[in-house]
């Protein structure tokens, strides 16, 4: 059920390779002695400048939310010249998306298309040196120089290419492409998808576990790793025969593997535990030599999760993230040193209470630039590095807004007499009422100047919108401990009036809502009939330290419940403008959970919208794929004598239909594996049955998440309509 998307596109679909970030979810009304206080902000140089607010104009329509280019990607060049990045156009009334790639001086100046004014590139990424760029166009693999010249096809593969990384003397290309384990050229494989194309049985046939991931059944085709020389020739598979993929399915990306220093070895991540991959977390890391040949895993003494490889420059040690605990996806990403002389990791932060969700070494290999979340915001750190350990903590970077997907240029750069460790970063950067853009900014050490934003994709179009930022606040949640929440007025706020609002439940449990433009449950949508919004991040949140994440696994509907009912409670007295009379709630993965927990456990809210909700748990136990995490957040299966009855048999909400009363919109796509939608069809039946006005929605072609433009028209059409039929005034509706 956890959300991993880790990019932040507008239109809602996942890109199947992230860009490389360096390694880179009661009853009555209760209002007496509710603690609430406002936030501080940190601050740092990259606040200088800071994301626009939108203040006039008119609230955001779907349309609008359409229209917007979603920016990524960005890859600033080795000499902190020019910057690549990549922008995603939705056609709606074509239901389809384009993504093409754009070269920009990071001096500022007018924008180009990336190699041309036709061509749909993605992936771009700079050759060492910067004379070259390899993309990704039509599934395959090419390289072309800056200006769009010299283009060439390297690859022509039936399983097609992605996620290119150059070799450090920018000779060679590692990237992975789909083969069928047992083939041994690619003539093969294509034979191999002709005849299962052409063969009119399409039944599935499963004797182990993980037949299915995500949204799609198992085809027999594994992502390997490949590398081809830079001039061209026969791309080399490095795991042939492989029955594991590189990068780890279903959303990692180049991320995943890196080339050593001397260009002679790659490290990569996989997972490769056989019949065990349903039910254990234990990813590891390889290397193998970049020529081809045997394989080493270097982790393998730890059990949980171990990830993304980054080598430091001089090739002593290779940094990445891991997770001890076995089992538990949401367990605390340590960034460690694997030392590839003695063969020995040991963590470089162990009293850094947070993730290492991204990581790059500076081009001196003295210090590094760490991402992570903090308190409802991505957040850049940096870490001093000598003789492989860490110099004092983490100084922070960037607190203000959100950032993400940072790219260092190469070493002395800027000044380079006066500033010797000097470079230029590129990163995206957006707020709650701002979608992502790319800033720069100078960087020597942990110092920041010249902060500017370089992109403006969307700046005629959020000139119309009337989009409020989040506000933040802060309340005594289960057991009197802290927790944080945003409040976005309504774009149609005014003093004095008074509005409905809706509580947002996000999903994971372990994740957060951020300071973000959310990609598919976006604020401003949510606000735009008139509503304000809570969003709240309650215990199981990250951000707020290891401690406060472990406390909703095997309390998914108590203390996380609780919260979020103080959560409420405490908004309505920071915000006495939000009507009490007239709140709703939606949530969506276990979000969903926790709003069918809510439908029979509190009358308080006049509507509810419940996608991809966990009804039956022991029903989801045995129909979802990845069951490592309802036996680590239930305790074990349901034959569990003891999980069956402290979990299975307490938290499950099909216990509690028999109070349902609220009207509720249930919301399920065919393809979800995660929570398959036959828990909506039954959480819609117990509501019929009942007699609880109720609605249910089902898209047959989409999986947990809806991205399809069209079915995201009809989703959010659905979505505000039930919640304006319970919420709204009479007044209010006949002003719309």
């Amino acid at each position: 059920m956890r959300e991993r998307s880790g990019n932040r596109d507008v239109t809602g679909v996942v890109q199947p390779r992230a860009p490389r970030a360096g390694g880179q979810r009661r009853t009555a009304w209760r209002f007496a002695h509710v603690g609430v206080w406002c936030a501080i902000g940190a601050t740092s140089a990259f606040a200088q400048s800071g994301v626009p607010v939108h203040s006039g104009g008119r609230p955001i329509t779907f349309e609008d939310f359409s229209a917007m280019g979603a920016v990524s990607d960005p890859q600033v060049s080795p000499d902190g010249q020019r910057v690549l990045y990549a922008v995603r156009t939705t056609d709606l009334a074509g239901n389809a998306r384009t993504t093409v790639t754009y070269i920009l001086p990071v001096a500022g100046g007018t924008p180009k298309q990336f190699p041309d004014d036709t061509t749909r590139a993605s992936e771009a990424r700079w050759a060492p040196g910067g004379r070259m760029v390899a993309y990704v166009s039509h599934g395959q693999l090419w390289v072309a120089a800056p200006d769009g010249s010299g283009r060439r096809q390297l690859t022509t593969l039936n399983g097609g290419a992605g996620g290119p990384v150059w070799s450090p003397d920018g000779s060679r290309i590692a990237f992975t492409s789909a083969a069928y384990p047992n083939c041994s050229d690619d003539a093969c494989n294509a034979a191999r998808a002709k005849a299962d194309e052409l063969n009119p049985v399409k039944a599935h046939v499963a004797d182990h576990l993980m037949y299915r991931h995500w949204n799609r059944w198992d085809s027999g085709t594994r992502s390997h790793l490949f590398v081809i020389a830079a001039s061209g020739g026969a791309p080399v598979d490095l795991m042939p025969g492989a029955s594991y993929d590189v990068p780890p399915p279903p959303f990692a990306g180049s991320e995943a593997y890196a080339w050593a220093p001397a260009g002679d070895e790659i490290a990569y991540t996989a997972k490769d535990q056989g019949a065990a991959d349903a039910w254990t977390t234990d990813l590891n890391l390889y290397t193998v030599p970049a020529a081809g040949g045997p394989t080493v895993v270097i982790t393998a003494s730890n059990r949980g999760a171990d990830q993304n490889p980054v080598y430091s420059p001089d090739g002593r040690y290779i940094a990445y993230a891991s997770q001890a605990r076995p089992g538990d996806e949401s367990d605390r990403w340590r960034l460690m040193f694997y030392d590839r002389r003695t063969r020995e990791s040991r963590e470089l932060l162990p009293n850094w209470d947070r993730n290492a969700d991204g990581y790059l070494f500076t081009a001196d290999g003295r210090g590094m630039i760490l991402s992570t979340t903090d308190a409802s915001r991505e957040k850049f750190y940096h870490v001093a590095i000598a003789n492989g350990a860490a110099v004092g903590q983490p100084v922070l970077l960037a607190g203000a807004h959100n950032n993400g997907s940072p790219s260092l240029s190469g070493p002395s750069h800027v000044a380079p007499a006066k500033n010797p460790g000097a470079a230029v970063m590129v990163w995206m950067r957006d707020a709650a009422e701002t979608p992502p853009e790319v800033y720069a900014a100078r960087v020597v050490g942990a110092s920041v100047s010249n902060v500017r934003q370089l992109t403006h994709v969307n700046d005629a179009l959020l000139a119309q919108l009337r989009l409020n930022p989040a506000e933040d606040y802060w309340f005594h949640g289960a057991g009197g401990d802290s927790v944080q929440g945003f409040i976005i007025k309504p774009p149609q706020w005014e003093p004095g009036k008074r509005y409905p609002a809706v509580l947002l439940v996000h999903g994971g449990p372990e994740g957060a809502w951020l300071d973000n433009w959310h990609s598919r449950w976006n604020y401003q949508l949510f606000a735009a009939p008139g509503f304000a919004v809570i969003a709240i991040n309650p215990r199981g949140s990250t951000g707020y330290g290891q401690k406060f994440v472990d406390g909703v696994p095997k309390d998914w509907g108590g203390k996380a419940y609780t919260d979020l009912m103080d959560g409420v409670d405490a908004a309505l007295v920071r915000a006495p403008w939000i009507d009490p009379a007239r709140v709703g709630a939606a949530g969506g993965s276990y979000g969903g959970y926790m709003v069918n927990w809510i439908a029979g456990h509190t009358d308080r809210f006049k509507a509810l919208v419940s996608h991809a909700g966990p009804f039956n748990l022991e029903n989801m136990y045995g129909a979802t794929e990845e069951l490592w995490f309802p036996e680590w957040e239930y305790g074990g299966p349901f034959w569990d004598s003891t999980a069956m009855a402290t979990q299975y048999r307490r938290f499950s909400p099909h216990l509690f239909a028999s109070h349902f009363v609220t009207p509720t919109l249930v919301i399920n796509g065919e393809l979800d594996y995660r929570v398959p939608y036959t828990e909506g069809v039954s959480m819609f039946t117990a509501l019929q049955r009942q007699g609880v006005p109720s609605k249910l929605v089902v898209f047959p072609d989409e999986g947990h998440w809806v991205g399809k433009p069209q079915n995201q028209r009809l989703w959010w059409s659905e979505v505000q309509a039930w919640l304006e039929k319970y919420l709204l005034t009479a007044d209010a509706k006949a002003e719309r």
